[in-house]
């Protein structure tokens, strides 16, 4: 799986701006082929610093969403950044779930059903 990661903090009083550009961006991507979800999350102690994610089978089918129009327009968005916006791809290689951890509770045991 790969992960895009942006963040971004938004101009004062420019929060609900950005959200609406990026929604903009990310409707055509949750329906692309090979995206599994494409999502924005604003921090709650500070309403302007936004993250927006974008997680992907593999590289080969974002790379093919490089040049389209909507991440054309995502990377212009980076502009409106009020700081220097972080850019991440993340090659992520294995995702465990709780079960990773239940060794390391004391007791070794999960109350959560299978």
């Amino acid at each position: 799986m790969v992960q895009l990661l942006i963040k971004l903090v938004a101009p004062v009083h420019g929060a609900k701006d950005l959200i609406h550009a990026l929604r903009i961006v990310l409707r055509p991507a949750q329906q692309a082929r090979g995206c599994r979800c494409a999502q924005i999350y604003q921090c709650v102690d500070d309403d302007r610093k936004l993250e927006y994610v974008e997680e992907w089978e593999d590289g080969d089918e974002l790379r093919g969403q490089v040049g389209s129009e909507r991440f054309v327009r995502l990377f212009e968005l980076l502009e409106s950044s009020a700081e220097r916006p972080v850019v991440e791809l993340r090659v992520i290689a294995e995702t465990h779930g709780l079960e990773y951890f239940v060794p390391a509770v004391p007791g070794g045991t999960s109350s959560f059903p299978a």
